[in-house]
């Protein structure tokens, strides 16, 4: 049964004629917009409305039923409906965005709604998938994975000095900064690595790098719709962390990898081989202090179960982080399970234990 407001807001879609908007229902009931949204929103997960692609929502025979305005004998509309499942994705303010494919243009304008402020109104681009692109026309795709080890800094747009004349205080005048693959933007500042716009504030999420480190598979979180943020409030969704994706859970025996991906991996390990049998003999030694360092991050990161980027953790820059994890490798403390990656071996933690 529907009652209290929800039944107020669906008495009025039922006297509009049947189909309204929820900004009608937040004038006629005197309540605030968002309040209003979500109201509507309830009604159409209870299925006394359907939400249409255009963004009005109109009465079901169930809710004209629960309104006792209806006579038994009318038989329930069939027209097109939209599955809750596959409601398109919210913006911020009026708009809605359906998820269905457009052949001509996938960009939705931002609705103008006179006496707001218009720091709130941000214009979205949208692909053809429905997803998400911060910025407007010139973002880039929020949720997209890269692959790269480096990025700029998001919170001085890679100029190295935020404010201007100051060093910024994430990157210390670097322009970049290591992320670990796989990364995606922050929804939750859009990669902007501010709290807020000119706010000069890093933003909780990324830390000002703008990007943030993922665990494949992922999928758009549905809690936020991959903005970020909380529906209700502006604080970072609490399910994927103001990410706007979370990783997908796949049963294990489900996981079926791909023949790219086998022959990559068994290329990999033939290549390894044949650098082990390449390379010349070499005087095994003791590791060195920074090698210590760099060791004690790889044991760390495999007693914790989750990725740790060694120069974040030692301070040191990337390129002499590698140079040191080629000598461990060399000497039999790390071994090299991907490109890119490797962890602690058995001698590597007996020399830490010992």
């Amino acid at each position: 049964m529907v009652g209290g407001s929800e039944k107020k807001a669906l008495e009025i879609v039922h006297e509009a004629g049947g189909e309204t908007t929820s900004h009608k229902v937040s004038r006629l009931l005197g309540i605030d917009t968002g309040y209003a949204r979500l109201l509507c929103m309830n009604l159409a997960r209870k299925d006394y409305v359907d939400l249409k692609s255009s963004g009005r929502f109109r009465i079901t025979f169930k809710g004209k039923r629960a309104l006792e305005k209806t006579s038994s004998v009318e038989a329930e509309e069939t027209g097109q409906r939209v599955p809750f499942k596959r409601l398109s994705r919210e913006r911020l303010g009026w708009g809605v965005v359906s998820n269905v494919r457009k052949a001509v243009n996938n960009t939705v304008a931002a609705l103008d709604k006179s006496g707001q402020d218009g720091l709130i109104w941000t214009t979205t681009k949208i692909d053809g998938s429905g997803r998400r692109f911060s910025g407007g026309r010139r973002g880039v795709l929020v949720g997209k994975l890269h692959t790269e080890a480096s990025h700029p800094c998001g919170f001085c747009k890679a100029s190295g000095e935020k404010p201007k004349g100051t060093v910024c205080p994430v990157c210390r005048r670097a322009g970049e900064l290591s992320v670990d693959p796989p990364a995606v933007i922050c929804a939750y500042c859009k990669g902007r690595g501010e709290e807020k716009p000119r706010s000069n504030i890093t933003c909780t999420v990324c830390r000002g790098r703008g990007f943030v480190s993922v665990k494949e598979p992922i999928e758009g979180c549905m809690r936020c719709r991959g903005t970020g943020a909380e529906p209700n409030n502006k604080l970072p969704c609490l399910t994927c962390q103001g990410k706007g994706v979370v990783s997908k859970k796949i049963p294990w025996k489900a996981v079926v990898p791909s023949r790219t991906d086998v022959y990559r991996q068994v290329k990999f390990e033939i290549d390894q081989k044949q650098r082990r049998l390449e390379r010349p003999a070499r005087q095994k030694r003791s590791p060195t202090a920074s090698e210590i360092e760099v060791l004690n991050v790889y044991y760390d990161a495999k007693r914790q179960k989750r990725p740790m980027n060694a120069s974040n953790c030692t301070g040191m820059s990337p390129a002499y982080v590698d140079m040191l994890v080629r000598s461990l490798v060399e000497n039999g403390f790390l071994a090299a399970i991907a490109p890119r990656k490797y962890e602690i071996t058995p001698k590597g933690i007996k020399f830490l234990s010992g």
